[in-house]
């Protein structure tokens, strides 16, 4: 009995006494927003949860806050019980990035995606080894500093052959699932250039994957990645993981769905395990990245995953969103198409001259791709940070062990950076433009840390340069080679979003030229 009071004392504390305690705490900084109301057990998923009750995606609050947050330099968030400090305004931003790895790094806590990720470069504390990964990550993804390879294994030819791929399975006037689509797709190329001819095994073969209701399945690796990204995402909303993490994060594992999902992680994992040992793929990337020496077994795997992920999951959901801003807003699809033909990049065009250089040269499809971004962001906050020791970020003490996000996104509808952020117009990221000048002499002047989607610092994303190629790439093709239409119900949808965790999944129907 005395062991349920304790327990019952425990949960009390920190799910009301801890937080509405901490409120009260930073009720004295005017540079922290609070929010209006607090609700325990939930805290802010109680926000995300009305957005989908009210039919728009779980993170329309933080556009909605965005006028508001504008006025402050931190927000105190609570994720169901724990409590995170997210830095939003540009002087926030800059002591973050300058406390660097010395006061305040990655955190360890396994919640979510982080949990997916274990052990991986992402939630693992910035050492000498986690800097010699990144090194490594970076020398194969980075297009600059991976020149000489990408010569040796032409990346955009690989791209547009999967895409023509993908367009020549589709069919014509029927409703495709658009989302689903878009996930293969990325997953064929971003797994050819990992691994080369071995992506047959990847596509093809079929492995265990067990359901929520007990039953096992045989599906594909591309398919065990796709459900346990849902999965996990899954696990980050649900108050019971804010719960067992007080326990400890390896007493999840004694009970579903955690247990599942960790199942299905480790054949995920052990199947990528089998494929890069045996590979004589010798150009690929996921084998040159398996040959560093310098790093461990598991480590590689890891790494490999959360390449896979980022690299599948989020560009992904950009090309969803991507597409759908182009019919919300036709004359973009006009300007771009007409773009692209002065390039030459047409349908029918030889594919040998589609190069990395034209697509440089097209202005509009890069303001397009940032205006998407800006709009419709795919992650809307980093992973955790925590402090390493008490610091102090605009002149606010943040006792050590804290935890800290970056917000990505409610910069984006900043009225003080940005001209009409509520509108979806490319042109403002075009610096000849008549928009820009305009915005200019409005005093509308965006500073680095305005746009995140990357995020900022010594962590940020590694492959974003390989994101974006491919997005351009991707796009050009799919708009140069059909007609689409997204069905009317989420045209109308002034609440729809595609960013990781979407409860949306728009069809479209194709027509190819």
């Amino acid at each position: 009995m005395a062991l349920i009071i304790a327990f019952v004392i425990f949960l009390v504390y920190i799910f009301v006494v801890r937080p509405y305690y901490l409120r009260w705490k930073y009720s004295r900084y005017s540079n922290i927003m609070l929010g209006k109301k607090f609700i325990p057990v939930l805290g802010n998923f109680k926000q995300a949860i009305d957005c989908i009750r009210a039919g728009k995606v779980h993170y329309t609050w933080y556009k909605e806050e965005a006028e508001e947050v504008k006025n402050f330099d931190m927000k105190l968030n609570f994720e169901g019980c724990h409590p995170i400090l997210y830095m939003v305004s540009k002087t926030a931003c800059e002591e973050f990035v300058k406390h660097g790895r010395v006061d305040i790094d990655r955190s360890t806590v396994r919640l979510g995606f982080a949990e997916m990720l274990h052990g991986s470069i992402v939630n693992k504390c910035t050492t000498k080894n986690i800097f010699q990964r990144r090194k490594n990550m970076t020398q194969l993804l980075g297009l600059n500093s991976a020149s000489r390879y990408i010569k040796k294994f032409p990346l955009i030819p690989k791209i547009l052959s999967c895409t023509r791929n993908l367009l020549d399975s589709m069919p014509e006037q029927k409703p495709i699932d658009l989302l689903q689509e878009m996930t293969e797709l990325v997953f064929n190329i971003f797994n050819e250039v990992l691994f080369g001819k071995d992506i047959t095994e990847l596509v093809t073969k079929l492995y265990p994957y067990e359901n929520s209701d007990g039953t096992t399945e045989e599906v594909t690796l591309r398919e065990i990645l796709i459900r346990l990204s849902r999965c996990y995402i899954v696990q980050h909303l649900s108050p019971l993981t804010s719960i067992m993490l007080y326990f400890g994060a390896d007493t999840l594992y004694y009970l579903n769905p955690y247990k599942r999902d960790k199942k299905n992680l480790d054949t995920f994992k052990g199947a990528i395990r089998s494929i890069v040992s045996t590979s004589k793929e010798t150009n690929s990337i996921g084998n040159k990245l398996y040959g560093f020496s310098d790093t461990t077994e598991e480590e590689k795997i890891c790494d490999l995953l959360v390449i896979m992920v980022g690299g599948s999951e989020t560009s992904s959901h950009s090309l969803v969103s991507c597409l759908y801003f182009l019919k919300k807003h036709p004359e973009t699809l006009v300007k771009l198409r007409k773009e692209l033909e002065k390039e030459g990049l047409v349908k029918d065009s030889d594919l040998s001259t589609w190069k990395r250089e034209k697509l440089q040269d097209c202005t509009y499809l890069s303001c397009f791709i940032k205006e998407v971004m800006r709009v419709d962001p795919t992650v809307i906050e980093t992973f955790i940070y925590v402090t390493n020791k008490e610091t102090k970020i605009c002149n606010v003490p943040i006792p050590k062990g804290f935890q800290i996000r970056l917000d990505m996104m409610t910069s984006n509808y900043d009225s003080d950076k940005w001209l009409y952020p509520e509108k979806f117009i490319p042109e403002r990221h075009d610096f000849d433009s008549e928009f820009y000048q305009k915005s200019k002499q409005a005093g509308k002047v965006q500073d680095v840390y305005t746009r995140r989607p990357f995020g900022h610092g010594i962590r940020n994303c590694p492959g974003q340069t390989y994101a974006i190629l491919e997005i351009k790439v991707i796009l050009a093709y799919l708009v140069t080679h059909i007609d689409f239409e997204f069905e009317l119900e989420d045209m109308n949808n002034e609440g729809i979003g595609f960013g990781l965790g979407t409860q949306f999944n728009p069809k479209i129907h194709i027509s190819k030229k």
